[in-house]
């Protein structure tokens, strides 16, 4: 048999907890009323036959044995206003009726035989017994006289069929109101019904917890570790990826504090600023991980933040091989022509049958190619950033631009303290531009020299150039998204180098003088990136 929806279920549960609910309230109630109704009548036929057996008219007629028509509409009239009060009888010790208020009876014997006890001297006692009248619930008093002999007896009573039907009155309000009750819990039922579909966006309970299933398995096949907080920095989310970034034992409980499983995080911090941060590099564990760390908004308030993060060993090695090789293949492709031209030079040598300036150039020509790999290869040892730089200076050459490394440059794989793409980046863009400015330069000296400088603790990049210069005017715009001195849509590239060493804490330094040149200086610290976390 095919389960039932868990919705169907929650329903069903939902409504059977209410009407038990209503069922056993109305049931204890539906007693205790009926119980305590019963109290009353009980109550109310004592009380009638205290005050009626102690009247002196009762005692006098009992004494006289003669009926008095004046006490019996008096008592007529007493009957009328007492509530629920059915029957009064009054009795000598031969159980002749004196006094009843059906007239009829009245000088006939007493009829139901539970009288015997009080005329035997019992105490006040109530039975449930049966009259001329039928079924009912009896009150007896003895009555007698001075010398306290019985000289007869009171019965009070209400008739069974008027307890009945008080009964059926107060089953029939009790019912109402329980229909009434279980109407009201069928719509609140449906309104929560309705609120806990809205909750879940309009799936199912067993949708939305497939898909919950599905995106955790998801998130926890991602090879990027992924983790969230809400406002009060507790932990909602987390997948395996992130506990093994963490060496954590399990994956923590809902709720857990974050900064007790990593106390070094910045992730409360983007919860106060609302400011998503970017390819953040850090360490954690040893490990040297880049992470994006972006608030949660919902309805234009925070109410969350979350971190992306990866182990970028692994990612920076294989970056690295693939862009030094793509260097290098801009490098062989830049000595190949190269090499055509100089093979081009010799051949006019030669056709013009002039083979003395043949050897006379092939003697005198350094190739700008293999000067630029023993020196750039001598003094940086990292290839993707040697790569580069071959590639530049081959093309600078071409252009008639001398461009150099400083002779105390440096740059060891173990001293890199950062990802290797942001050097990369930076030089590139830098040595680019001034590559472009020179070319447009008619005459003069066209010069660019290049200082790298990476230690563990720190690094700094230079890169200086014999152009024109920027104008005053013009030097506080320069890192500004779209400005260029060079014509519209240009200028993407030294504001990419600006928020790339923000986002590294670095410093850039600029000084340029118009027709003298242009020195860019960028300087990292280990003070400055360790507060990156």
């Amino acid at each position: 048999m095919r389960e039932k929806p868990l919705e169907h279920q929650i329903y069903v549960s939902q409504i059977f907890s209410i009407v038990l609910a209503i069922l056993l309230a109305l049931g204890v109630s539906l007693h205790y009323n009926l119980v305590t109704k019963r109290n009353s009548l009980d109550m109310n036929i004592r009380n009638a036959g205290i005050f009626i057996s102690g009247m002196p008219e009762v005692t006098d007629m009992l004494n006289k044995q003669q009926p008095s028509e004046a006490f019996n509409n008096r008592m007529d009239r007493l009957i009328k206003e007492l509530n629920y009060i059915d029957v009064v009888t009054i009795c000598n010790k031969n159980s002749i009726r004196f006094y009843h208020n059906n007239k009829a009876l009245i000088g006939k014997t007493f009829v139901g035989g539970d009288e015997g006890p009080i005329l035997h001297g019992a105490s006040p006692y109530i039975t449930n017994g049966k009259g001329t009248l039928g079924s009912q619930r009896r009150a007896f008093f003895s009555v007698k006289n001075k010398e306290g002999e019985i000289i007869g007896f009171v019965m009070v009573s209400v008739l069974t069929t008027s307890i009945s039907q008080l009964t059926r009155n107060i089953l029939l309000v009790f019912f109402l109101l329980a229909l009434v009750l279980l109407s009201i819990g069928f719509l609140v039922s449906g309104l929560l019904y309705n609120r806990l579909k809205k909750i879940l966006l309009g799936y199912k309970p067993e949708e939305f917890r497939k898909i919950h299933i599905e995106r955790k398995e998801v998130l926890d096949a991602l090879e990027e570790g992924i983790f969230a907080i809400n406002t009060e920095g507790e932990l909602i989310l987390i997948n395996e990826s992130a506990k093994k970034i963490l060496e954590l034992p399990d994956i923590p409980e809902y709720g857990t504090k974050l900064t007790e499983l990593y106390p070094e995080t910045r992730l409360p911090h983007i919860l106060r600023s609302g400011t998503p941060e970017y390819n953040i590099s850090l360490m954690i564990k040893g490990k040297h991980i880049i992470s994006n760390r972006i608030p949660i908004i919902d309805n234009g308030n925070t109410t969350g933040a979350v971190s992306i993060f990866r182990n970028k060993t692994e990612y920076t090695r294989l970056a690295e091989e693939l862009t030094g090789a793509r260097y290098m293949v801009e490098t062989l492709r830049a000595l190949n022509h190269e090499f055509k031209n100089k093979l081009h030079v010799i051949l006019g040598f030669i056709e013009m049958g002039q083979p003395e300036k043949v050897t006379d150039f092939i003697l005198h020509t350094s190739m700008a190619s293999t000067v630029a790999v023993s020196e750039v290869t001598k003094l940086i040892q990292v290839s993707s950033i040697a790569a580069l730089l071959i590639g530049k200076i081959i093309r600078a050459g071409e252009l008639g631009i001398r461009l150099t490394i400083k002779p105390d440059s440096s740059c060891q794989e173990s001293e890199l303290h950062l990802p290797v793409e942001l050097y990369i980046t930076i030089l590139g863009n830098l040595i680019e531009n001034a590559i472009e400015e020179l070319n447009e330069q008619s005459n003069g000296v066209k010069e660019i020299e290049v200082g790298i400088n990476i230690w563990k603790s720190g690094s700094i990049l230079s890169v200086d150039d014999t152009g024109r210069g920027i104008p005053a005017s013009m030097q506080d715009k320069i890192f500004n998204k779209g400005f260029s001195t060079k014509g519209n849509g240009r200028g993407a590239g030294m504001c990419l180098i600006k928020e790339l060493i923000d986002q590294h804490h670095g410093i850039i330094e600029m000084e340029s003088e118009e027709n003298t040149g242009t020195s860019f200086t960028i300087t990292f610290t280990e003070e400055e990136t360790s507060c990156i976390r």
